[in-house]
Order: C-alpha cells, then sequence, then structure tokens
C-alpha cells in the first residue's frame, strides 16, 4: 500500500468536485480509498486529493489510462497533476 498526495489547479473547484464525486466507481475498482480533498487557503482552485493505492502500478495504470485523462480533462483540471508517492515507515 501507498500513500499519495496528488495536487493539481482547475478551472472551478465546485464543477471539479462534482466530475471528481462522479468517478468513485473507476476509483474502487483500482482500489484507491481517497482520505481527504483539499483546497488552498490562497486559490480555491488548487486541489490536493490524499488516497491511498495498492502499488505504484496501480497509481501507473490509473493515471496514464486515456480515460482517466478524459475523464480529468472534462472535470476541469489545468496542467499536469503533481504526485509524491509515499510508504509508510
Amino acid at each position: 500500500m501507498i500513500t499519495v498526495i496528488g495536487k493539481h489547479e482547475v478551472k472551478d473547484a465546485k464543477t471539479w468536485k462534482v466530475g471528481f464525486d462522479a468517478d468513485e466507481t473507476n476509483r474502487a475498482k483500482a482500489g484507491v480509498t481517497v482520505n481527504g480533498v483539499y483546497s488552498s487557503v490562497e486559490n480555491p482552485n488548487m486541489i490536493t486529493i490524499s488516497m491511498e493505492f495498492p502499488s505504484k502500478e496501480a497509481l501507473d495504470g490509473m493515471m496514464g489510462n486515456p480515460d482517466m485523462q478524459k475523464t480529468m480533462a472534462e472535470a476541469g483540471v489545468i496542467g499536469i497533476p503533481e504526485f509524491q508517492v509515499l510508504t509508510k515507515i
């Protein structure tokens, strides 16, 4: 199990959240657990997500999937998401 902290900017946080929530089924199929979804105090359209993935390969597979790229674009993600991939010690 790995912890992933993902960060990206979106066009509109409320619109993005609707799209994010609608994709829960795909996250569940990939074995992903969302620990929290946050927006920046300074920029409400800067989103940070804390998640647990079964493995780095699961993260790579999910993020490399063209359907995921399309879903993110439709939800209003701007630019390329940044990920910190962590393991508990």
